[in-house]
């Protein structure tokens, strides 16, 4: 009998590389990419503005975002592309096409309607 030389594509797959691949491919990988907006805020928001405003959501690539009052509502559209950009660098592709601001309700930080 002759033996086969030993081809890679039959060699089983790891836990950590189906889980991998699982992140890149799924929803519930998009999911967690997106949960590192709430996790690096003030890195993709910049010191500056982090403070005065959080995410609330993600729906169809826009991320939603209040803000404390209409003075900072103002300074996150002025800032819009470039967290736009350094969201999508952080998670190696597009995954937010756009920012919406809303005004908050209050003007102390609450907690967002994801519960973070």
């Amino acid at each position: 009998m002759a033996r086969r030389k030993h081809d890679k594509d039959q060699e089983p797959a790891g836990v950590g590389d189906i889980l991998a691949s699982m992140v890149k491919k799924t929803t519930l990988g998009k999911q967690l990419r997106q949960a590192q907006i709430w996790e690096r805020w003030p890195e993709l928001a910049g010191q500056r503005l982090c403070g005065h405003g959080h995410p609330v959501t993600v729906r169809d690539g826009t991320l939603y975002i209040e803000a404390y009052s209409a003075v900072w509502m103002h300074r996150f559209a002025y800032a819009k592309w470039d967290i736009i950009g350094r969201i999508n660098r952080m998670a190696g592709h597009e995954l937010i096409s756009d920012l919406f601001l809303q005004l908050g309700q209050d003007a102390e930080p609450g907690p967002s309607q994801d519960g973070r």
